[in-house]
């Protein structure tokens, strides 16, 4: 009689930690997925975290800025051959950086492969050459650094460090109209030199977060806003020009001032093919990375 009242015991106590066990699991899911759902836009705003098996790839950011005029040498000895009818924007917008680094690397949908042909350095400059060729660099407001100077650099700093006056505290209440609170940004302005932010993001999402606001960072929405001692709107037109400007802290172009303002969108390259040495002959410089 005692054997079986043990077990029965035993059997309840059994149940009843099952029972504890199996609600304090839905109550955690319950906690877990609130916290998720909380946090859920504080993760844009936050620095990219890259998958660690890029490294076994051959992945690394650039070891110094990417130059264009290094990249116009890099592209025309090694892509010109097959991309002479010009680059689609369209396409190019949609692609992170790091998602064209990362297929010149592997090689991919019948891309071949440059990891043993060209190094890191070369292969990041090549590709913003090739988004520099599809028109990356068409801005079409030809004031869209004064306007940035006037409505971004406040936060973002005048050359893109993340070190405005508002965001530093150096502004005073005057330039401001208000008190300037050093530090207050919780996240940060972003920097556009962070080759972790800037490379990780495309033209596409660069332009919803101008349009749209960052949230919960201080970044506002810009659409429909108007500048008047400049006399623009931020339109869809406009923003697009900006995002390609603050693109243009990420790398170095150092292309003749002819070059520099970028070709028409698809434009045919075959010229520069045509004068393109051809086999053992076709030397190009090496930079380690």
């Amino acid at each position: 009689m005692q054997k079986i009242f043990n077990i029965k015991s035993v059997s309840s106590v059994a149940s009843f930690l099952v029972f504890v066990a199996l609600v304090t699991m839905a109550l955690s899911g319950c906690s877990q997925q609130e916290v998720h759902v909380a946090t859920k836009h504080a993760v844009l705003t936050q620095e990219p975290v890259l998958d660690p098996t890029l490294m076994k790839e051959d992945f690394s950011f650039p070891s110094r800025p990417p130059r264009l005029s290094r990249g116009k040498i890099v592209f025309t000895q090694n892509c010109l051959v097959c991309h002479t009818g010009g680059m689609s924007y369209d396409k190019i917008k949609e692609t992170r950086p790091i998602d064209t680094f990362l297929m010149l690397t592997r090689g991919d949908h019948g891309h071949p492969s440059f990891k043993d042909k060209l190094t890191r350095d070369e292969r990041w400059e090549a590709l913003f050459y090739a988004r520099y060729l599809a028109g990356e660099s068409n801005i079409h407001n030809k004031d869209v650094a004064a306007i940035f100077g006037s409505n971004c650099a406040v936060c973002h700093g005048a050359k893109g460090f993340a070190d405005g006056p508002l965001y530093t505290g150096h502004a005073s209440a005057h330039e401001l109209g208000m008190a300037p609170v050093k530090g207050a940004f919780d996240p940060p302005p972003a920097n556009f030199h962070s080759y972790a932010r800037m490379y990780n993001r495309t033209d596409d999402q660069l332009v919803k977060f101008v349009t749209e606001g960052v949230y919960p960072s201080a970044m506002p929405s810009w659409k429909g806003r108007e500048d008047k001692d400049k006399n623009v709107v931020f339109d869809d037109a406009l923003i697009l020009d900006l995002v390609k400007y603050v693109r243009t802290f990420a790398y170095e172009n150092d292309l003749p001032d002819e070059e520099s303002k970028g070709p028409a969108p698809g434009a045919n390259h075959s010229k520069e093919l045509s004068s393109l040495p051809s086999g053992a002959s076709a030397k190009r410089e090496r930079h380690s990375s």
